[in-house]
């Protein structure tokens, strides 16, 4: 009697051998977590000492990234079936703490892909701080580049070893990359700013909803991505929400920029000039400006920047750019509205699409939001779902987010809320891991 063959028990021993796999790198990613929480105080130091945020945001942050790397067992269990792309690059946005920087290489690795890393060099000492403790977790699977992130970007596309680039930033210089993507077949994820609006509909409570509006527009000093930087209220709940949030966004006036009992932060020269000119515009033509107090300048390791405590505009239009570009920054524009039908029509009238938020109204306006943006968050914010599942899916529509990819031979464009640990990887049979044939057009 012949002995059976071998090759029946190949795909049996390799999924042991992945599993094996994933479970050795899911440890990495939880001694991650772990090194982070050991180093809490030294970290929140070297980041007090490195960046222009408030300590309370900081600490914040570096907490966010203990639970979202303390997440990542439900994420392990996506993969599941999934084989790595190969090798990621990373280009990772220089107003990150640490919760970004962590989560999204974390993703990769658990992934299983080598992953080829760009830190921002303008802040160099907290750079190599994060590279130091990435290295310790994830070894030799990660690979450190310096140089401009043009050059990087470029470079990542160019070279035949990298199976995918994903990079942070503003859709308007990010675009120009898609000729090199198509060209090369290289996977080119972006993630971009947002715009995002907040729907106050029938049923809402405009207490609640003011308050809830004006933790998620001011948090950070309003520079995070999904910050609330629109907000439409029915006409008939305006004045109770807007009193509210006056007096909500008061509170939050800060006695000093390092405070740490405060959440409003300085912005950097370009920032603040952006802010102030879109404030500048709007009072210009009619709008409001109710300000929690007056701007000051300060010095933060020799960079000269500006305090802007919160700011609630009202009568604000969509003829105004506080309404058409991205501000990040502490404003909050408010507009009253006299039907659901219009506050819907103008949360599309945008060009961003990462997030949207709805307190009040019926299910319809969430399905339909959701055509028109990433996610949809009912009766709740951002802040919120962030405190409930740190490890949810991230990225919008048009100019928030779109990825270039191969599929069935082809390279196609597509949109919407993402999982990082499922763009880095591909199903069994898959090509998403091989380049697509050159694109001759592009």
């Amino acid at each position: 009697m012949s002995a059976p063959a071998a090759h029946p028990m190949t795909p049996v021993l390799e999924r042991a051998d992945r599993a094996d796999g994933l479970t050795a790198r899911l440890t990495a990613v939880r001694r991650l977590a772990a090194l982070i929480q050991e180093r809490a105080i030294e970290l929140e130091e070297a980041a007090v000492t490195a960046l222009p945020f408030p300590r309370s945001v900081i600490r914040g942050d570096i907490a966010l990234a203990v639970r979202r790397l303390e997440a990542y067992g439900s994420l392990a269990e996506r993969l599941d079936g999934r084989h790595p792309l190969g090798t990621v690059a990373l280009c990772l946005p220089g107003n990150a703490i640490l919760s970004n920087p962590a989560a999204t290489t974390a993703s990769s690795y658990l992934a299983g892909n080598r992953t080829v890393l760009r830190l921002p060099r303008r802040r160099a000492y907290w750079a190599d701080t994060v590279a130091g403790l990435l290295r310790e977790a994830f070894g030799p699977q990660l690979e450190l580049r310096h140089g401009t992130g043009a050059s990087f970007i470029q470079g990542a596309l160019e070279d035949p070893g990298i199976q995918a680039v994903m990079v942070f930033g503003d859709d308007s210089w990010a675009k120009d990359y898609e000729a090199a993507a198509r060209r090369t077949g290289t996977t080119f994820i972006f993630e971009g700013p947002g715009k995002d609006p907040f729907l106050v509909l029938a049923g809402a409570d405009p207490v609640q909803a003011a308050r809830a509006a004006v933790a998620g527009a001011f948090h950070n000093a309003g520079q995070a991505c999904t910050a609330t930087e629109r907000v439409y209220v029915l006409r008939h709940l305006y004045p109770r929400f807007v009193a509210t949030a006056r007096a909500a966004a008061a509170a939050l006036t800060p006695g000093h920029p390092a405070d740490p009992a405060t959440r409003i932060g300085p912005l950097d020269e370009a920032g603040a000039d952006r802010v102030l000119r879109q404030l500048d515009e709007a009072r210009a033509t009619g709008a409001e400006l109710l300000p929690a107090g007056s701007p000051w300048p300060v010095r933060i390791h020799d960079r000269r920047m500006l305090v802007i405590p919160p700011v609630i505009v009202l009568g604000a239009d969509h003829s105004m750019s506080l309404l058409r570009e991205e501000t990040f920054g502490p404003v909050l524009p408010v507009i009253a509205v006299d039907s659901a039908e219009e506050a819907i029509e103008l949360a599309e009238d945008s060009p961003y699409g990462l997030a949207a938020t709805v307190y009040g109204g019926g299910p319809n306006v969430a399905e339909r939001l959701a055509r028109s943006h990433g996610e949809v968050f009912r009766d709740e914010t951002w802040l919120d779902r962030r405190r409930r599942g740190p490890v949810g899916p991230y990225g919008g529509r048009r100019a928030s987010g779109w990825v270039w990819e191969t599929r069935g031979g082809r390279f196609v464009h597509r949109d919407g809320p993402r999982l990082n640990v499922l763009e880095f990887s591909r199903p069994a049979n898959s090509d998403r891991t091989n380049r697509a044939e050159p694109d001759m057009e592009a």
